[in-house]
């Protein structure tokens, strides 16, 4: 069943991003140390510049992984650099030299390249700008094959430091290190999939503090269970749908993905969510499966802590060209996956530091 997945890319491409410092028109209120981000086929991206002075680069959003990955300008159409962005180190003033080869790996594929080292400025507007010296970088010259044709030029790793494909720190907590970010946590809102007249496409990342225009205060926290993820247990999980309510208090581990489109699971799980909404697994051949486009679900997390979360079929359920399906695979690797659909119309706040993850509703609701 498992060589039958069909990932499909159910939102648009969005515009690129094209002037450093400029946020394109959107649902959100930028505040001060908030970024815009905005979707582009299944990742969300958000622009950044590295050196000085700033070359910009628009960036996939990773929590799974902890590096600042741009192509080089020896990358070339042949490797996937195609109308891509590049890093020019020679005409930087801040940019020092390392060399080493690495391969980095992520949700879009396979980059190869050279380290070096350079100043990252994050953010949109001149006001809210956060520059972070001596980030490590991993200059491309081969990037990943997902890359060609999507809107962003490389990967912001925001993950821990032992997650380092390349040995250094990600850029947020080199900032937390040396003082630039205020604080140890940054939060991701992103809309409800539908939820305004840009299907949504938006979000905001805001770095070292609490986002008082998007998220509701007073998070709840769960303490991860990995050092090198953004990892939680879940203690409970329960599915009602118009079928059934089922309910499986085993616990698994779930690790929080910004670049996963789906909500992943255990090949079990997965069944007891289509139980709940009345079909059978064994006639599903293809995922994420056809649903019927009225379906009604709700997934309940409740988490080691005591928080809960949920997500339903606001976000769960995608139209394409008429069919609805279903936005969970299932998977043999025993653990969840915690995409895009659980990060939407709420609020996550990700400690590297402190080692945890806050939980809070999002104000914009519509």
């Amino acid at each position: 069943m498992f060589s039958k997945l069909i990932f499909l890319v159910l939102v648009a491409s969005s515009s690129a991003f094209v002037l450093p410092f400029k946020v394109l028109p959107a649902v959100t209120n930028i505040t001060k140390g908030g970024q815009t981000l905005e979707q582009s086929s299944n990742f969300f991206v958000a622009n950044l510049t590295v050196g000085t002075p700033g070359q910009l680069f628009t960036v996939i959003i990773d929590t799974t992984t902890s590096d600042l990955v741009i192509p080089d300008k020896s990358c070339t159409t042949e490797d996937n650099c195609y109308h891509k962005r590049k890093f020019d180190q020679t005409v930087s003033s801040s940019y020092y030299a390392y060399g080493q080869n690495y391969k980095f790996h992520n949700n879009a594929g396979t980059f190869q390249g050279f380290v070096g080292r350079d100043t990252a400025v994050i953010g949109d507007r001149k006001t809210d700008l956060i520059t972070i010296p001596g980030v490590k970088i991993l200059q491309s010259q081969t990037i990943g094959l997902l890359m060609n044709g999507l809107e962003a030029d490389g990967v912001l790793g925001l993950s821990f430091t032992r997650a380092s494909q390349i040995g250094g720190n990600s850029p947020f907590v080199q900032g937390v290190m040396q003082g630039d970010i205020s604080d140890t946590f940054f939060s991701i809102w992103l809309e409800h999939f539908n939820q305004t007249d840009d299907l949504g496409t938006h979000g905001v990342i805001y770095y070292g503090g609490f986002d008082l225009v998007h998220c509701a205060p007073n998070p709840s926290y769960v303490a991860l269970s990995s050092s090198n993820y953004y990892q939680i247990t879940v203690s409970n999980f329960q599915t009602a749908g118009s079928a059934s309510t089922n309910t499986n208090s085993k616990y698994i581990q779930a690790i929080v993905d910004t670049t996963n489109n789906h909500i992943v699971a255990p090949t079990s799980y997965v069944s007891q969510i289509l139980d709940s909404i009345g079909i059978n697994i064994n006639t599903v051949s293809v995922y994420p499966p056809i649903v019927p486009c009225d379906t009604k679900l709700t997934l309940t997390f409740t988490f080691v802590s005591g928080a809960t979360a949920t997500v339903t079929e606001r976000d769960l359920v995608t139209s394409f060209f008429g069919t609805c399906r279903l936005q969970i695979v299932p998977t043999t690797d025993g653990q969840i996956t915690l995409g895009i659909p659980f990060l939407r119309g709420r609020c996550t706040y990700f400690d590297p530091v402190m080692e945890r993850i806050g939980l809070t509703p999002a104000l914009l609701q519509s």
